[in-house]
């Protein structure tokens, strides 16, 4: 699940609830083998099937979920959905899934307590650090489930917890993803990781500015866009940032949240800018920073920095030029080469194709990445 998904479910489930139509909420609750979504996607689905927001698979299931589960929990609050791949499936008229797993989907009547929940999993999204939401099944009184929901932030005691819950809660975060597992005899539990939110910075409110923000804002990552020229930094040019300051480089950068999740990206076009936010930069925590320009432009920029000599750590880890190397010198090209270093960056990823050896594997080593001049 991303920001916006939620934010579009709460709006629907909003509407629904005013004027009394039923809905469903259906949960990615586990899967075997490769599956489209993580576990812990969900969606909404109202009494048709242009009301649905979100998803638990490529497309493929949602608007059979939404039919079969608004017939099923007619009779029952929750009921479970299996799917196989297409050459495992057996059911007549059930839709099977073309990426070679198997899945279970949770399908719920949706009530105001849903509602509230789907609130609260919004706001651990725009935390800056992770939490986890819980979802417990109880299959001991069949045909009948019974199922809970639990929101953990940082700081919640989980000392209530049974512990088989709280050993696979402790894995999800542990392992940064979302888990399923048996937490008894009749029990188990859904755990969806949420990380901290990812926040980028661009310094820079030129129109090559536009598509990169446009392109983060659809990954649900929280957009800030600076620039001293507040003809430049406005809602009109940057409807869909979160935050937009048009001001002198040391008040607009004071006024911006940084974190360990967070990515900076320098686009003023003008060295003079750059080497004035460099310097301000330097001691803040960030997971990417990067320069737009050629190498040579970053070495001067090191070279000349306004206030004086930047940290060696901090020239090692400033990335100029930015972005992977695609080939591509459109203003939208190079949003997607930038956005692409980031997630690499964030995700421990080398960037390099799938299909090569190794390609999909979660390796440990840091991540290697080509670069290009982009001017």
């Amino acid at each position: 699940m991303i920001r916006n998904e939620l934010r579009e479910m709460i709006s629907l489930a909003e509407r629904l609830s005013a004027v009394g139509e039923p809905a469903v909420l259906a949960t990615l609750f586990s899967a075997n083998g490769s599956s489209y979504r993580p576990l812990g996607s969900m969606m909404l689905g109202g009494p048709s099937s242009a009301l649905t927001v979100g998803g638990v698979s490529g497309g493929c299931l949602e608007e059979y979920v939404a039919r079969r589960g608004r017939a099923l929990t007619e009779q029952q609050p929750a009921v479970m959905l299996s799917f196989e791949s297409a050459a495992d499936a057996f059911q007549p008229g059930v839709p099977s899934l073309g990426c070679g797993g198997s899945i279970e989907v949770l399908v719920e009547r949706f009530t105001p307590d849903h509602l509230a929940f789907l609130r609260q999993v919004a706001a651990a999204h725009e935390r800056d650090d992770a939490s986890a939401a819980v979802c417990e099944i109880d299959v001991s009184a069949q045909p009948a489930m019974k199922v809970k929901r639990t929101l953990l932030t940082s700081g919640v005691p989980m000392m209530s917890l049974a512990p088989l819950l709280k050993q696979l809660i402790e894995r999800a975060m542990s392992r940064e993803r979302s888990i399923e597992g048996p937490i008894g005899a009749e029990r188990g539990a859904m755990v969806h990781y949420i990380p901290p939110l990812v926040r980028l910075v661009v310094l820079g409110a030129g129109n090559d500015a536009q598509p990169l923000c446009t392109l983060a804002h659809s990954l649900g990552w929280h957009v800030s866009i600076a620039d001293r020229r507040t003809r430049m930094a406005t809602r009109n040019r940057f409807p869909e940032a979160d935050h937009i300051v048009a001001d002198d480089w040391w008040k607009a950068i004071e006024s911006i949240t940084f974190t360990e999740r967070t990515a900076v990206v320098a686009m003023t076009h003008n060295v003079a800018d750059d080497a004035e936010i460099l310097p301000l930069l330097a001691e803040r925590p960030a997971a990417y920073v990067g320069v737009l320009g050629p190498e040579h432009r970053r070495r001067w920029l090191i070279d000349n920095a306004e206030s004086g000599t930047l940290p060696e750590s901090f020239q090692q880890r400033l990335r100029g030029p930015v972005g992977l190397d695609l080939g591509e010198r459109s203003a939208s090209g190079i949003a997607v080469s930038i956005v692409s270093e980031i997630l690499a960056e964030l995700n421990g990823r080398n960037a390099k194709p799938l299909y090569l050896e190794g390609g999909a594997a979660r390796a440990a080593e840091s991540p290697r990445v080509a670069t290009a001049d982009n001017l």
